[in-house]
């Protein structure tokens, strides 16, 4: 999980055409869907291609899920932080600052944060990624675990926060860990003995190569995990 700018991205018109008083999500259908979806997909990925033969057909590069970092390949599910319906929060149906696309896992993220079974939880306890930095609560070890951040200042309601992100969306399920750690390896892979060569650079040719690399891998899936494992050695 990773900080996301809603401020660069244009909030799409045709959410102004529904009420939530009136209508339902199923009502919001065909362009106008599509026109929400490609603005999520702008703020969460990168190089949006339409296809010029169709145009309900199009390729997404460094798409990912808002919560687990998850690479999306077909769109994604939009996703309702706050859910919307009428026992929750029903008036944020349509509302922009509410939306994010997230993957269609049922063992973590969006799916699983609003499962029927799902234990009662307070969207205000949890970390929002386009409101606040993730990097403030949470630490992605590359084993694959993540942990609640222990920095100074940190207060018991960040500590609180940050417990509750990974309980509610699930972001300690085996198959995240191990997706995440296969990412790491990946990398190290493409990249065979980085660490070595990396520990004989000057501190400033070091925090240069590191400032380079996290930025070449940016749109790479679980790239948190990446950066941090990077960010770890100049520590």
């Amino acid at each position: 999980m990773h900080k996301l700018n809603r401020a660069a991205v244009q909030r799409p018109a045709c959410l102004d055409n529904y009420d939530w008083n009136t209508q339902t999500w199923d009502k919001l259908h065909g362009q106008n869907k599509k026109r929400v979806r490609l603005s999520l997909q702008s703020m969460q990925g990168q190089q949006i291609v339409d296809d010029a033969s169709d145009d309900e057909q199009y390729f997404i590069v460094g798409l990912r899920c808002a919560y687990c970092e998850g690479q999306i390949y077909y769109g994604g599910h939009i996703e309702h932080f706050r859910r919307k319906n009428p026992a929750h929060y029903p008036a944020l149906t349509f509302e922009w600052t509410n939306l994010f696309i997230a993957c269609g896992s049922k063992e973590h993220c969006g799916h699983y944060k609003d499962r029927p079974s799902a234990p009662p939880y307070a969207p205000d306890n949890l970390i929002k990624p386009d409101e606040h930095v993730p990097d403030d609560y949470l630490y992605f070890h590359t084993s694959g675990e993540v942990r609640v951040r222990h920095r100074p200042g940190m207060t018991d309601n960040d500590r609180r926060r940050g417990a509750e992100t990974i309980r509610v969306f699930n972001l300690n399920c085996g198959r995240l860990r191990g997706d995440r750690q296969k990412a790491v390896n990946l990398y190290l892979s493409r990249s065979k003995r980085i660490l070595e060569d990396l520990m004989e650079f000057e501190e400033n040719d070091r925090q240069a190569f590191i400032d380079e690399e996290i930025e070449a891998t940016k749109w790479e899936p679980f790239w948190t995990t990446i950066r941090h494992s990077f960010e770890k050695l100049h520590a």
